[in-house]
């Protein structure tokens, strides 16, 4: 069995575990979070997709200014971000809590004088980064040791959506990211099955449409196709799909489309993308007649409706994986961390 298979697998698994974590290290999250004015989510790669969807999750549910930085941005232009950082608090986001960006720009910003408060958030333990931070909330048991990033990316998503949503006091979606412990595990089995179907079709690229919260998912959704099974892929807010890109879609291009609102404007543009002749796989909480392919079977919060719809992006990029004959432990030319 493929590592990045097992690992997928394991996500419930692993989500419960961090569920318990962040219970335990509450006090601590809060003491973190309380008095803070502006927050920055800085990652590199899959993290840095991640971060764009926690920036929304926090600004959306909090009200407090957030934003995603690329760390390698940081440390080549730490003096221009000066006034944007300054005084922030700052959540690094790293699966080895080693990645060279991080701690670079973690020290190019000190060498400006730049004020931050660091949160890290790994999936390992006793790191470089950990050490660097004031508060280090560390999953190792969400570490994905394939090169390419699946579990601990779903890891990372949950801990931002379960941490606002307390701090918050939103029973919503905590129910929603509770209800996902018991019974997510059983999508993975249709899921995997509509997978399978779905790589046996010619598709030669993939487009992810997903918005609001799952903006950074949907960017993540996308780099899991190039780097599994290797094919190009974007992704795009669902409405702006038409300001452009929409014209290079087509019989090639399969499009997993996370539905927000069910909209007469959502179904009208999954009837023009399936006119152009693309695959389209729309996912919904509870099924859409002539709309959804594929439901997860209850209702959930938008930002919930995250997880399982990553999954999907995952599981379908593994399947296309066993037919364009990539290596999806061990994609070539890619390392599990960057070190520069």
């Amino acid at each position: 069995m493929d590592i990045t298979y097992r690992e997928i697998q394991d996500t419930f698994h692993a989500l419960n575990k961090t569920a318990s974590y962040l219970e335990e290290k509450w006090d601590d999250i809060r003491a973190f979070l309380d008095g803070k004015t502006r927050f920055v989510f800085v990652g590199c790669g899959s993290s840095y997709s991640n971060a764009k969807s926690m920036a929304a999750i926090c600004n959306m549910s909090t009200g407090i200014p957030a934003s995603a930085l690329a760390a390698g941005d940081i440390l080549l232009h730490a003096a221009r971000y000066k006034k944007m950082i300054d005084g922030a608090a700052v959540v690094f986001i790293s699966r080895s809590g080693q990645t060279s960006e991080l701690l670079i720009a973690l020290d190019a910003l000190a060498a400006e004088g730049i004020s931050t408060s660091v949160l890290s958030l790994v999936a390992a333990e006793n790191t470089p980064l950990g050490e660097k931070s004031a508060l280090a909330l560390e999953t190792p048991w969400a570490f994905d040791e394939s090169v390419c990033q699946t579990r601990c990316v779903t890891n990372f998503y949950f801990m931002a959506a379960y941490i606002f949503a307390k701090y918050t006091a939103d029973e919503a979606v905590l129910r929603d990211l509770q209800d996902l412990l018991t019974s997510g595990s059983a999508f993975l089995a249709p899921a995997e099955a509509l997978a399978k179907e779905l790589a046996t079709k010619p598709w030669s690229r993939a487009v992810v449409l997903a918005d609001a919260e799952l903006e950074g998912l949907a960017e993540e959704g996308a780099l899991v196709f190039k780097e599994v099974c290797q094919l190009p892929a974007n992704y795009y807010h669902a409405l702006d799909s038409r300001h452009g890109p929409i014209v290079l879609f087509g019989e090639q291009t399969l499009i997993l489309y996370a539905l927000g609102t069910s909209s007469d404007l959502e179904r009208n543009l999954v009837k023009d993308l399936r006119a152009k002749g693309a695959p389209v796989i729309a996912f919904s909480d509870v099924a859409v007649p002539d709309v959804s392919d594929i439901s997860f079977g209850q209702p959930l919060t938008h930002i919930a409706k995250g997880i399982p719809f990553i999954l999907l992006c995952q599981l379908v990029a593994y399947e296309k994986s066993k037919v364009t004959g990539a290596d999806p432990d061990n994609p070539t030319g890619l390392n599990a961390w960057i070190a520069l």
